[in-house]
């Protein structure tokens, strides 16, 4: 005989949390009056007040522990339609009320004395949830969510047979942003000289950025640039997760003599792969400044690889081709980055220019060069006068160097890849 899940109303706990107030925000929502109550036929009733539009994030856990989002996929408001899930995404100021059945999403549970907790958080637009995701499928369908571990489905490494390719959304029509935390941290970019494999144009000097921004924690694969990029038929199912590799700069953002960072600043062709982006999504997606990529790869550290190993991290001509390999099987980075080493070339904005060697403020780099772009990150396979690779000098984290913008890739193995970013401060269309 099947367990149906019992709630104590006595028993539950109940939390609404609201991040740090933003300065810049003209207000700060919160969330007030949150209630949590069980009918006699178990459904669960969770109503609150909401100050001001606002992203709204929750969660739903037992002793400590969260039951995972999948479990409650089906919370709505008592009038909304079946199919709609009104939590983690821009609710609007006033009363909300949900409906949650958990003897059908979450059976076979039992708990009689055990914490029930449900945590509901507002968050201004200025000062957004960790994680984003970005839905191919419907257009400005943005979610977001306070940890990782909330996403629905979890972030997938590698395909098994339980969880097959076909139910990898977020390598295939789905994309996941992580907020980099950078705005007012003094770091520093560029290798010192004791650094083994540095290079002459890496010269150490203090970043400090102003903004925080969203990352994709993958390197586009083939089957998200058909999608999103605008290459796709929508009529054909698209399933390679290996990256992207062979996209040039100016097929991404247009032609440099009319949209050429930092001239005409963010500034992209409406027909490129970044226009059709952010026509899909209303998001200004673009790739990231050199220093913003530095410093997300980095996730706080200062040595070569994150403080684990080469191959801990990459991908790279010592150990398989480049760009034959799934994003994400590798070790992520401190803020669960993917593929920042290794794997693929990756395309930032800027031009290719001496670094400075005084402290800088939210560099753009050089405007005296647009006809060398600075790629980082992947693996170029340098080779040593004996012919063996010496992949270890171009997986570095401060590594870089540059090509023709207009190209797609060199020859193999040195593809050119796209990692997406955008700011963290959203745009003015969700909050009206």
């Amino acid at each position: 005989m099947k367990k149906n899940v019992f709630l104590l109303s006595l028993s539950a706990f109940v939390s609404a949390a609201v991040p740090a107030a933003d300065e810049a925000a003209a207000a700060v929502p919160e969330v007030r009056n949150l209630s949590v109550a069980q009918t006699k036929d178990r459904v669960v009733n969770i109503s609150f007040e909401l100050t001001h539009k606002a992203i709204v994030t929750m969660d739903i856990t037992t002793n400590g522990v969260s039951i995972g989002a999948e479990n409650y996929q089906t919370l709505r408001e008592p009038l909304s339609p079946k199919d709609e899930f009104p939590a983690n995404k821009v609710m609007d100021a006033g009363e909300h009320a949900w409906m949650w059945r958990p003897s059908k999403e979450w059976p076979g549970h039992n708990f009689m004395n055990g914490e029930f907790k449900v945590t509901v958080q507002a968050w201004s637009f200025d000062a957004p949830p960790p994680y984003m995701i970005v839905d191919y499928t419907i257009k400005s369908n943005i979610t977001f969510y306070a940890a990782a571990e909330d996403i629905p489905g979890g972030i997938k490494e590698v395909d098994t047979e339980e969880n097959p390719l076909s139910n990898d959304v977020y390598r295939l029509s789905k994309i996941i942003l992580r907020k980099i935390p950078a705005a007012g941290v003094k770091w520093r970019m560029g290798s010192p000289e004791s650094e083994t494999y540095r290079r002459d144009d890496e010269t150490p000097h203090y970043v400090t950025l102003t903004n925080d921004y969203y990352v994709a924690i993958y390197p586009l694969t083939f089957a998200q640039c058909k999608r999103f990029f605008q290459t796709a038929d929508d009529n054909k199912v698209y399933t390679w997760i290996t990256p992207k590799n062979n996209q040039s700069y100016t097929g991404s953002r247009g032609e440099i003599e009319s949209y050429c960072y930092p001239n005409d600043g963010h500034a992209v062709k409406p027909t490129s792969g970044f226009g059709y982006m952010r026509a899909r999504t209303g998001l200004r997606f673009d790739f990231l400044t050199e220093a913003e990529w530095e410093y997300a790869c980095r996730a706080g550290t200062e040595d070569e690889w994150n403080g684990k190993t080469e191959d801990e991290v990459c991908w790279h001509g010592l150990t398989s081709a480049a760009a034959s390999n799934p994003v994400g099987t590798k070790l992520p980075n401190a803020w669960g980055l993917y593929d920042m080493h290794g794997l693929v070339n990756e395309w930032v904005l800027d031009q290719y220019g001496e670094y400075p060697e005084a402290p800088v403020v939210s560099p753009v780099g050089v405007d005296t060069n647009p006809n060398k772009r600075v790629l980082r990150g992947g693996v170029i396979n340098l080779k040593d006068s004996g012919g063996r690779y010496l992949s270890a000098i171009s997986t570095r984290s401060a590594f870089r160097h540059s090509f023709d913008p207009t190209q797609k890739q060199t020859t193999a193995p040195n593809p050119f890849g796209v990692r997406v970013s955008c700011p963290a401060s959203l745009p003015e269309w969700m909050r009206r």
